[in-house]
């Protein structure tokens, strides 16, 4: 594997830590609250890479601060669907 490569890897694996990490701080921290269902968090994970694919071209991990502005943009996602 190229250097290349494996940083590509180690890069999608912080996106997807990160995101965990914060979807788990946003319900149980901040709103106090249960998990929600897994498929709920899976489609937030897809909105998260969505949303920064288009902003920086490549998955990037994301901050509180990040995570906190996507999820009512999430929010009014689900309520189109």
């Amino acid at each position: 594997m190229t250097a290349d490569e494996e940083g590509w890897i180690e890069g999608m694996s912080e996106f997807y830590i990160s995101v965990d990490d914060g979807w788990s701080r946003i319900f149980v921290m901040i709103l106090g609250t249960a998990l929600p269902d897994n498929k709920v968090k899976e489609q937030f994970v897809d909105f998260c890479k969505r949303e920064v694919m288009e902003a920086t071209g490549e998955l990037t991990p994301l901050n509180e601060s990040d995570m906190i502005h996507l999820f009512p943009m999430f929010l009014e996602e689900l309520l189109r669907q």
